[in-house]
C-alpha cells in the first residue's frame, strides 16, 4: 500500500533536485540575445533551447510532445523519452532499459499516463505507461471498419479526450476515445484529391497536428501546400511555391495556437511562417543561422497554451523555444 505514495515522493524529490541544479546553470550562464519578429500584431522572442545542467541538448530533429495540463515537454530521441519542466530543463527520462523498440510518438493522457507508439517494420504496438514511464498495459484500436483495418499508424496526437492515429503512408487517420475505441476515420488522400497517379509523384504528408477545435492540420511538401481538415470533413488549403516571405519551399511541421494562428516550418529556408486563421500571411519567425534564436533546417513545431512555440532542428541544434506575443 505504501508503494505508490513512495514512488510519487521519489519522483518529486528527483524533480526538485534536478530543477535546482538546472536553474543554477541558467542563472549563471550568459543570457542569449533575443530574436524578435514584428508584423500584423505578432511578436516573437527567443527564450531558450531545451537543456539539462550541461547546456542545450544536441539533438537532430527530435520528436516533440506537450503535456499542457502540467506544463511539461517531452522529447523522443534515440528511443529515450526525456521530460522537461516549464522552464525547458530536463527533469526526468526513461526508455534506456525498457527494450520497447523504436518509439515513434507519444501522447500524455488526461490522467497523466503516457501512451507510447512503437513501430516495428509493418507492425505497431500501443504501450500505456504510468507517469514514470513504467509500462502498465497495452491497448488496441478496437472496432476498426474494413477501410482502416490495415493501417499502421506512425503518428499520434491526443486532444480533448480523443486520440488521433495517423498512417502517413496510406494517409489515413483514425480517431478513438482515450481507451482506443473507434469513433471516426478520415482518408486524407481521397479528401485532398492529391492526384498522385496523374502526377506520377508520391505526395507524402510530413507535418501533422490537431488544434484545440479538433481541426487536423497537415503539410504536403511536394504540393507546396498546407491543409486544414475540420471534424465535419470540410477541407481548406493554402500555400504556393516560392522563396519569398509567405511562400513555401520545403515545408515540414505545422501547428496552431489558441488564437487560430498557424505555424508552418520551412526547412529549406530555415524559417517558420505564421498565418492567421484565414490563411493570411503575418510574419516569418527567425532566420537561418547558428546564433541563439536562429534556426537550422527546422522540422517539428508545437505550440502550447501559453503561446510558446517549440521548434526542432537539424545539425544537433535540438529544440528552440520562442514566446509569441500580441502587439
Amino acid at each position: 500500500m505504501d508503494f505508490i505514495p513512495n514512488r510519487i515522493a521519489g519522483r518529486i524529490l528527483h524533480l526538485a533536485v534536478v530543477s535546482t541544479v538546472c536553474l543554477l546553470a541558467v542563472v549563471f550562464s550568459p543570457s542569449p540575445s533575443l530574436t524578435q519578429v514584428n508584423a500584423e500584431g505578432v511578436k516573437a522572442s527567443y527564450l531558450y533551447g531545451l537543456s539539462d545542467f550541461t547546456g542545450s541538448l544536441p539533438y537532430t530533429w527530435p520528436k516533440i510532445g506537450l503535456d499542457e495540463t502540467r506544463n511539461e515537454t517531452y522529447v523522443i530521441y534515440g528511443d529515450i523519452v526525456r521530460m522537461f519542466d516549464e522552464n525547458g530543463m530536463e527533469v526526468y527520462r526513461f526508455g534506456e532499459d525498457l527494450g520497447l523498440g523504436p518509439i515513434s510518438d507519444l501522447a500524455v493522457l488526461g490522467d497523466g499516463n503516457i501512451l507510447l507508439l512503437i513501430n516495428r517494420l509493418e507492425s505497431y504496438e500501443l504501450v500505456l505507461c504510468d507517469f514514470r514511464g513504467t509500462p502498465a498495459s497495452k491497448i488496441k484500436i478496437e472496432n476498426l471498419p474494413p477501410a482502416f483495418s490495415g493501417m499502421v499508424p506512425n503518428r499520434l496526437c491526443f486532444r480533448q479526450g480523443r486520440l488521433y492515429f495517423v498512417d502517413l503512408g496510406t494517409k489515413k487517420v483514425v480517431v478513438t476515445d482515450s481507451k482506443g475505441i473507434f469513433q471516426d476515420g478520415y482518408d486524407l488522400a481521397a479528401l485532398a484529391d492529391f492526384e498522385e497517379k496523374k502526377a506520377g509523384v508520391q505526395n507524402d504528408i510530413v507535418g501533422f497536428s490537431v488544434d484545440s477545435k479538433g481541426n487536423m492540420l497537415f503539410t504536403v511538401p511536394t504540393l507546396f501546400r498546407a491543409f486544414r481538415l475540420s471534424p465535419d470533413k470540410t477541407l481548406a488549403s493554402f500555400g504556393s511555391s516560392g522563396s519569398i516571405p509567405g511562400k513555401f519551399n520545403v515545408i515540414a511541421g505545422i501547428a496552431s495556437d489558441d488564437q487560430g494562428r498557424i505555424y508552418v516550418a520551412d526547412s529549406l529556408r530555415s524559417v517558420v511562417a505564421v498565418f492567421d486563421k484565414d490563411f493570411k500571411f503575418l510574419a516569418e519567425l527567425s532566420s537561418r543561422g547558428f546564433k541563439p534564436g536562429e534556426l537550422i533546417v527546422p522540422k517539428e513545431v508545437a505550440v502550447d497554451n501559453k503561446g510558446r512555440i517549440y521548434i526542432s532542428q537539424a545539425a544537433q541544434r535540438g529544440v528552440s523555444v520562442f514566446q509569441i506575443f500580441d502587439n
